[in-house]
């Protein structure tokens, strides 16, 4: 499962969630440009422009894996030094995803 939103403060984020012995994690890909998928989003070579990163853990659901990516790109973007484990809620991977981006 994968998709892009944004533009985000002039930034896209492609997100993937990948299947790992029966639960989802997520990574997400910060871009310039919007790209078409996860898959063919390409970094490009400015300096701080664009990250690649991994979501906050593994969840129960695709769904979820992508928020917490999103999240961590969405957090990336605002702070441009990273996201880290204290800027991310506490998770419960029985709700919804947009609970948990509440």
């Amino acid at each position: 499962m994968d998709r892009v939103t944004g533009p985000f403060d002039g930034y896209h984020v492609a997100s993937s969630a990948s299947e790992l012995s029966g639960r989802y994690l997520g990574f997400a890909k910060v871009c310039c440009k919007r790209p078409a998928s996860f898959w063919l989003a390409t970094l490009c070579e400015e300096p701080g422009c664009c990250a690649h990163l991994c979501g906050g853990g593994l969840f129960d659901t695709a769904e979820a894996a992508l928020a917490s990516a999103e999240l961590m790109a969405r957090n990336h973007i605002r702070g441009r030094s990273g996201a880290t484990l204290e800027t991310v809620p506490a998770r419960n991977d029985r709700e919804p995803a947009d609970a948990q981006l509440a």
